[in-house]
C-alpha cells in the first residue's frame, strides 16, 4: 500500500493547545511516532461515519474509525507496531491501564466538563458560543442522560475522587522513575496514557481531576516530557489547580 498523506479527522483543538479529546491526542501521537505524513481536519459530517464519532483516519480510500483501530491499522498495513520490543506482560499491563482510563477516568472527565458548573462555564463559550442558551442546554441535557447509563455517575463526589485518585496512583506506581511508561522510549501505550493525563492536567479546561494528577510528581514530569516531545509549541504543562 502506498504511503500517501493521511488525513486525521478530529474535533478542532483550541488555538495554542493540543486536542481536548484523549482519543484524538492518542491518534495524533501514534501518527507522529510512526513518522507518517498527515494533516488534521474537522470532517463536515462526521456523523456519516459508521460509528458517528471521531477521530477517524483516512488513508486513500480506506477509512479507519476509532483510535485503537488506527493503532492496529498502522501495525498491520505499515509495520508500525510502535511496541519497541514490549513483552507480552507489558502489553497486557498497558492494555489494562488503557481500559481503566477509557472506561472510567474518561467518564469522570466528561462529567466534570459538561455537568459540573465550573466545567460547563469553560466549555460553553469555547464550543457553543454560536448556539443559543436553549440549544446549549439541550446538548448538555443530552450528555447528562447519556452519562447516567454509566455506573460511575451513581457515586458521590467523594467516592468519584477516591476512585480517580486510585487510578492515578496505579499509573504513577507503574511509571516509577522511568521516562515513559515501559522504559526509556515511548511506545503506543504512552500515546493513550499521555492523551488522558494531558487532558486531565494540562488542558485549557481546568477540572478537578487535574488536582488528583498533580498529587503525583512523576505524572506531572511525565506530562511535561510528553508536551516537550509531541507538542513543543504548546509550551510546558500548566498545573490544573492554578
Amino acid at each position: 500500500m502506498t504511503n500517501t498523506e493521511f488525513t486525521l479527522y478530529a474535533f478542532p483543538a483550541m488555538p495554542g493547545s493540543f486536542n481536548m479529546g484523549p482519543a484524538a491526542v492518542k491518534a495524533d501521537i501514534l501518527l507522529q511516532m510512526a513518522g507518517m505524513a498527515y494533516s488534521t481536519e474537522m470532517h463536515p459530517d462526521y456523523k456519516s461515519f459508521s460509528k458517528g464519532k471521531l477521530p477517524v483516519l483516512k488513508d486513500g480510500d480506506t477509512i479507519i474509525e476509532d483510535s485503537e483501530f488506527i493503532r492496529l491499522y498502522l501495525g498491520t498495513e505499515y509495520g508500525k507496531t510502535l511496541d519497541a520490543g514490549l513483552d507480552e506482560s507489558q502489553k497486557a499491563i498497558g492494555h489494562a491501564l488503557s481500559r481503566m482510563l477509557e472506561e472510567r477516568s474518561y467518564i469522570a472527565m466528561v462529567e466534570a466538563r459538561w455537568l459540573k458548573d465550573e466545567g460547563w462555564a469553560q466549555i460553553r463559550p469555547m464550543f457553543f458560543a454560536e448556539n443559543s442558551a436553549q440549544e446549549a442546554e439541550a446538548m448538555r441535557q443530552e450528555m447528562r442522560e447519556h452519562l447516567a447509563h454509566f455506573n460511575f455517575s451513581a457515586h458521590t463526589n467523594e467516592e468519584k475522587r477516591l476512585l480517580i485518585r486510585e487510578d492515578m496512583r496505579a499509573i504513577s506506581a507503574l511509571l516509577g522513575d522511568k521516562p515513559y511508561m515501559m522504559g526509556n522510549e515511548p511506545t503506543y501505550i504512552d500515546a493513550t496514557i499521555f492523551g488522558f493525563l494531558a487532558n486531565f492536567y494540562a488542558s485549557a479546561v481546568k477540572i478537578w481531576i487535574g488536582e488528583e494528577v498533580a498529587a503525583f510528581d512523576n505524572l506531572v514530569t511525565y506530562i511535561e516530557r510528553g508536551m516537550a516531545r509531541w507538542y513543543p509549541n504548546e509550551g510546558k504543562a500548566a498545573a490544573a489547580a492554578e
